[in-house]
């Protein structure tokens, strides 16, 4: 009996801790700001559409609106009361004035109809009758059309505010008529400040990696996060541990990838390798292990860079920890990591092994920089080499590089083992100069290009016509019009099968652009009436038989000879 009271008080935190009044919204201050301010001018649209992703307070700030709206006495902001008759009834359920559908059970013709039907009833008590019309786009195209003409032109005391997490599935018919607010998904640390003061409430001892943890798989959504919180507070009751959210949730631990760096950097593939077949055994795919360490290059090249530094996510003590490992990295290798893991990422979809094509990501990132080792040995000492993952050999070496021609045979040498080395990985090299090199071809390219001018343009066609191999096609070409203008070009021809050849067979556009510098040229190909009537005109003259025979002589000699050998004669037309 006991417990069932307990089971019987308990309130989830989504529901015990949703926000009353505009100043407890979190995240979705913009919305709050701009409805407080129509409030306060009387400037209150009939129909209101919220926009959002799950659990970001559409439907809270909707209840807030409804309640400011009916409330007798609104404070100078325009903060609802909580305490009025009107405001009371509707925190017990007990409103006659503030409705609420939900469209995804109630989403037919005649459930719309009823609506319409009570919208043309005037209010019992308070102002307006408010209708709050929950994941409006789960509504039939019939029950849109039937709601559109009351949307439109309602009475003066109803009010509509429709919610939704697919804006695109409404009707355009329907959105034109509403004001639409989208809402953002709420930032990590704005779920993080949520949960402390819950935590304080409740005098519950938390660790800020913990909550951090939960708001991160929240993925913005304070209602999941809340959610989470609830599930591991019966785990743990009165302390929310780091390591109880991670196996709860079974989410990867940042210090495996802590781990994988240290071993990237010390080149120690044993080490890779058995943490991967550690993760695998506690069930986590290798799609999640490759976006973790996605996750985790990412966050050691923005820590790296002090500007970039507020873009972090996660605790301080977090943030210190990936400081820490970011100064033995260098911002080529991470880049290089990185690239690594997402070409991998792509590609694992179509690989049949996916633990192998995995294994093989992890090899080559172990060795991906012992190309630029190389490329350091042979240039000479580096001012920076904080980080670099050198062999005993290249260390020693590099640290007896001078004018000595022992010494610099020495470091060919070292240099040539490393060549030698069965898993050395070609790497992209510099992005900059890669870019420099795209830039100067293209700048020679564009200096080639002519300008497109009429004398030109028909010295262009020429051109075309005479590097025409086919004779056929030539005759064809040599069949058409050409008109020019300053950024057109109109082709004409009295035939849509030359019409179709040239499209097929010329690739005009393309020789275009790669000819003339001037931009956006189009060029059109059509028929025209009066060489169409040329060609109908056309008579094709009916050769004789002495005709034939000397076209055919003419291309083929040896048919001569043919006709004296075996002494043929030839029929008279």
């Amino acid at each position: 009996m006991p417990t069932t009271k307990l089971m019987d008080s308990f309130i989830v935190s989504a529901r015990k801790y949703r926000p009353l009044k505009w100043t407890d919204v979190i995240g979705q201050e913009h919305v709050a700001h701009t409805l407080k301010n129509a409030l306060a001018k009387g400037q209150i649209a009939h129909a209101f559409l919220f926009c959002g992703p799950r659990g970001v307070g559409k439907t809270t700030c909707a209840r807030i609106l409804a309640k400011v709206l009916n409330c007798t006495n609104p404070s100078a902001d325009w903060e609802p009361c909580n305490s009025c008759d009107n405001c009371r009834a509707f925190m017990e359920n007990a409103s006659f004035n503030i409705f609420e559908l939900d469209a995804a059970s109630n989403n037919s013709v005649e459930d719309i109809r009823e609506l319409v039907e009570q919208v043309r009833y005037q209010p019992q008590a308070g102002k307006y009758k408010i209708y709050i019309v929950d994941e409006v786009h789960m509504l039939s195209t019939q029950a849109f059309n039937a709601f559109l003409k009351t949307l439109e032109e309602p009475p003066p005391y109803a009010k509509f505010i429709l919610a939704t997490t697919e804006k695109h599935k409404i009707i355009p018919t329907i959105l034109s008529r509403c004001q639409i607010y989208d809402f953002r998904r709420i930032q990590e640390k704005d779920i993080v400040f949520q949960l402390e003061k819950i935590c304080k409430q409740e005098s519950i001892q938390a660790e800020e990696e913990a909550l951090h943890l939960i708001a991160q798989k929240a993925d913005g959504a304070l209602r999941d996060a809340l959610s989470i919180f609830d599930r591991i507070k019966s785990f743990s009751d009165k302390s929310i541990l780091y390591k109880d959210v991670v196996e709860n949730l079974n989410v990867l631990d940042y210090d495996y990838f802590f781990k994988f760096s240290d071993a990237f950097l010390t080149e120690n593939v044993e080490a890779a390798l058995i943490l991967l077949n550690q993760l695998m055994a506690l069930g986590f795919d290798p799609e999640i292990v490759l976006e973790g360490m996605a996750s985790h290059f990412r966050n050691l090249m923005i820590v790296k860079e002090p500007k970039l530094q507020n873009l972090f996510e996660g605790s301080d003590g977090l943030r210190k920890k990936y400081i820490q490992q970011a100064e033995a990295c260098r911002l080529s290798d991470l880049i290089n990591w990185l690239d690594l893991v997402h070409e991998s990422d792509v590609n694992l979809i179509r690989s049949r092994n996916k633990r192998l094509h995995i294994e093989i990501v992890l090899i080559k990132i172990c060795y991906s920089s012992r190309k630029k080792t190389e490329l350091n040995l042979v240039d000479g000492p580096q001012k920076e080499m904080a980080g670099t993952p050198l062999g005993s050999t290249v260390s020693k070496t590099e640290q007896t590089i001078g004018d000595n021609p022992a010494v610099v045979k020495k470091v060919s040498i070292a240099a040539s083992q490393i060549m030698k080395d069965p898993f050395k990985i070609p790497k992209l090299g510099n992005l900059d100069t890669l870019k420099q090199k795209i830039e100067a071809d293209e700048k020679q390219k564009q200096e080639k290009l002519i300008e497109f001018t009429e004398e030109n343009f028909l010295e262009f066609w020429e051109a075309c016509k005479r590097n025409e191999k086919s004779a056929s096609f030539k005759v064809m070409l040599n069949s058409t019009q050409v008109k020019w203008d300053t950024h057109t070009i109109t082709i004409l021809t009295g035939s849509s099968i030359v019409r179709d050849s040239i499209r097929m067979e010329l690739k005009l556009d393309e020789k275009i652009r790669n000819t003339f510098s001037t931009k956006n040229i189009s060029c059109k190909i059509e028929i025209d009436p009066e060489l169409a009537a040329l060609e109908e005109k056309k008579v094709i003259k009916k050769l004789s038989a002495n005709e034939k025979w000397e076209m055919m002589v003419a291309s083929n000699p040896k048919i001569a000879d043919l006709k004296e050998v075996f002494s043929l004669k030839m029929d008279e037309d």
